[in-house]
């Protein structure tokens, strides 16, 4: 019900206003609400008798009294605002009995168990256990199985308890790559410094390995230790190892005294044809043999091998003979009869290497005598009838061109 308000009238007694009945009746109408708004229809249930500050209302199953806010029936919305204790106290996260702890950004929940005591992350924690003195690290009593570094100490410790000795709780170094065999406590390398060819042998006098000279057994030890061959390998294990050196395929073996004597009894290679890089199919008279980087092979005049490749897009560069140094866009000379090889493997496709009548990057293939391709190794074998001026071009970039002067 809306407030009712009294109509008192224009002036005094000039009979406009509400009759003393239906004032009353709005008086009572008014009571009425805030009775049954505050209260239980009869009775007020709101007391503000000794509040304190930051006290709320809250009520406490008869009525509304001043109390601290200590139970939350929703979820807290901080919006934006932050969690503070106005008197650097603590703030204190405290489940009732076992009831676990949870803190949770996007989709990552972590867990501080109630039950075990336990701390999960899944997934990772960033942190610095890194101190400037070993005294300003956790004591090793109060905090077992912490892990630290102290800067400028090259070997890491931890909190640990130790029972051999009865030593009890320490910082214990861990051994790292970078530590020195010497950190073991049953090691000692530093009293006396090992020479080459020494071992670690006990010392029970003190209770420690010492470096020692390995001198036992050395009258009766075998003299041969491992012998490793280009399959294979033995090592002698025994006093009564015995080395045996046998011959292969076409070898034989003699030992007399302390000599050992490989023999070849096979038949030598004396014809080029029979050796296995060595193509010489179709060879006549006056031919030659050229290396084509994985064979020797016939060629029918002798053969010029040229170096292509390219300095961006805007050259190519040509090395091998004739040239001191890899040179861009050479103008080349080339003698009919003579055959001439372009090699643009490391380009390739990259930058196709052609040779043309006309200049341009639509100018005419001249392939006559041409075999190979000018993606891997062409080989032009120049011909008796070729034009005086002919063009080399990359056919994907019109700057890379030059000249070929036909000589002969």
């Amino acid at each position: 019900m809306a407030k009712q308000s009294l109509n008192l009238g224009t002036v005094a007694n000039d009979n406009t206003g509400d009759t003393l009945r239906g004032g009353g009746d709005k008086v009572n109408d008014n009571f009425n609400e805030i009775y049954s708004a505050i209260g239980n229809g009869t009775n007020i249930q709101l007391s503000v008798t000794n509040p304190a500050v930051g006290q709320v209302l809250r009520y406490n199953g008869s009525n509304f009294i001043p109390m601290d806010l200590t139970t939350l029936t929703a979820a807290l919305d901080v919006n934006g605002n932050s969690i503070v204790s106005s008197t650097n106290g603590n703030i204190a996260l405290a489940p009732n009995g076992t009831g676990d702890v949870t803190i949770s950004a996007g989709s990552v929940t972590a867990t501080f168990d109630g039950a075990t005591g336990d701390i999960d992350f899944p997934t990772r924690v960033g942190y610095k256990n890194e101190f400037p003195a070993l005294g300003n690290a956790p004591s090793a009593a109060s905090y077992g199985g912490f892990f630290f570094t102290v800067d400028g100490d090259d070997n890491p410790y931890v909190n640990i308890n130790i029972t051999t000795g009865g030593v009890g709780d320490v910082r214990a170094k861990i051994a790292t790559e970078y530590s020195s065999v010497d950190l073991f406590s049953d090691i000692d390398t530093t009293t006396v410094a090992p020479t080459n060819n020494q071992v670690l042998k006990w010392d029970s006098t003190a209770s420690k390995w010492k470096p020692g000279d390995d001198a036992a057994g050395v009258s009766s030890v075998n003299l041969f230790a491992t012998v490793a061959g280009d399959t294979g390998s033995t090592t002698a294990n025994s006093q009564t190892d015995t080395l045996t050196i046998a011959g292969g395929t076409n070898i034989t073996t003699t030992v007399v005294g302390d000599t050992v004597t490989l023999d070849f009894s096979g038949s030598l290679t004396t014809t080029l044809s029979s050796l296995t890089d060595t193509d010489v199919g179709g060879l006549v008279q006056g031919d030659s043999l050229f290396y084509n980087g994985s064979n020797w092979v016939v060629t029918r005049s002798p053969i010029t091998w040229w170096e292509v490749n390219a300095s961006g897009s805007s050259d190519y560069t040509f090395a091998g003979p004739g040239f001191s140094s890899a040179t861009a866009d050479a103008t080349l000379s080339v003698m009919k009869g003579m055959t001439y090889a372009f090699d643009n493997t490391v380009q390739s496709s990259a930058h196709p290497f052609r040779i043309q009548s006309s200049q341009g990057l639509s100018g005419n293939p001249y392939t006559t005598g041409q075999t190979g391709s000018g993606t891997a190794v062409l080989y032009w074998t120049v011909p008796m009838d070729a034009p005086s001026i002919l063009y080399y071009q990359c056919t994907l970039h019109a700057a890379m061109n030059g000249t070929i002067n036909v000589i002969g």
